[in-house]
């Protein structure tokens, strides 16, 4: 069998989660499958990633454009997607005239893909914890035209079928008629995780996949030597240096130390929290401006209590005082939510099994 995948090009968790699902097809299939791989603006993870499959360097249409704080660059995003019809019509024909005789596409979460399959007889399923018609549809004042929104979520009831992890907010679960409600979608918790013998307290810090917290981690990083039993573990980019700071090589994928350490103080990624959640790893997260989606994973996991939140700000200049009295306190209850939550994270093996049973 064949299938091609299209990556959305924001950011690495739909990588990370797309090889999860992959594995699993592999295995069901006894390895007796191809995979195509298409994006572009982390093309290098995902050849890295994907190590073996045809990896297709090409822009997917969906960006995400940003301020150096974070919050939406609504301008840029209205120019952005002024002629989107246009482009997205452009690139389906372009698809269309080189498209292979595949047996399934995966959307990870790419709209055009649905229109390619359907045009092509094609049956195309696609991967999100949440729809850009639903995240532009949150902007205020509202930067992404309306007949642009549409046309989103037209070619969406395209799909043959579209997988939402937990945490999905329930209105696209309402309106998008092919939802499929899974368990969360990780990779296989057994291997990779990397084990420390510091016996000191482990934090584990985690950038985006675009750097917007660079210059705050730098700033928070220039206290912490004051914290003796602690020991924090970061990418090898930063410049700040002390005996209780532990690089870790930029190369590698931070998600492989989150199971040795004892918190992970992140932006609310969902693929960060995912990765938490199933190692059991309490997690200290860090609002984003204005985003949608980092909110509604705020929302949810206050809601069961699977992590503590801080402000940009108290990280970036107050960290070396919050995190003591945060440890001391609060840490305890997440740690327990974090032991005793009953979230299933086999979602990758029934996404797998469910897209064999219809094709």
């Amino acid at each position: 069998m064949k299938c091609k995948i299209y990556l959305s090009d924001e950011g690495y968790g739909h990588i990370i989660r797309q090889k999860a699902i992959t594995d699993s097809l592999l295995s069901l299939l006894n390895h007796d499958i191809l995979f195509d791989v298409q994006t572009k603006n982390n093309f290098e993870v995902a050849k890295k990633i994907f190590e073996g499959f045809k990896c297709i360097e090409r822009y997917n249409n969906i960006s995400w454009l940003k301020l150096e704080d974070g919050s939406p660059d609504l301008l840029a995003i209205k120019k952005h997607y002024i002629d989107y019809l246009d482009v997205s019509n452009d690139f389906v024909i372009t698809e269309q005239q080189c498209l292979e005789p595949y047996d399934f596409l995966i959307s990870d979460f790419v709209y055009e893909a649905f229109e390619i399959g359907n045009l092509s007889s094609i049956p195309t399923f696609g991967v999100a914890h949440f729809t850009w018609d639903w995240f532009f549809s949150k902007l205020y004042p509202p930067s992404v035209q309306t007949k642009v929104l549409d046309y989103l979520f037209l070619l969406s009831k395209k799909a043959t079928r579209i997988y939402f992890p937990p945490f999905t907010p329930k209105e696209i679960l309402k309106h998008y008629k092919n939802a499929v409600s899974v368990p969360l979608i990780v990779r296989n918790q057994r291997i990779n995780q990397i084990k420390f013998t510091d016996e000191n307290f482990k934090v584990l810090i985690i950038d985006s996949g675009s750097g917007l917290l660079k210059s705050h981690i730098e700033t928070a990083l220039k206290n912490v030597n004051q914290l003796k039993d602690i020991s924090f573990y970061i990418p090898d980019l930063y410049t700040e240096k002390a005996e209780n700071i532990k690089e870790i090589p930029y190369s590698d994928l931070l998600i492989n130390y989150i199971g040795g350490v004892d918190l992970v103080i992140s932006r609310a990624g969902f693929n960060t929290i995912s990765e938490c959640i199933a190692l059991r790893t309490p997690m200290l997260l860090i609002g984003e401006a204005m985003n949608p989606e980092i909110q509604e994973n705020i929302i949810n996991l206050k809601y069961h209590g699977l992590a503590s939140f801080i402000s940009l700000n108290t990280f970036s200049q107050d960290l070396n005082n919050f995190l003591p009295t945060f440890i001391k306190n609060e840490y305890k209850a997440v740690k327990e939510s974090m032991q005793n939550h009953s979230f299933e994270v086999n979602g990758a093996e029934i996404i797998a099994e469910d897209i064999l049973n219809n094709l």
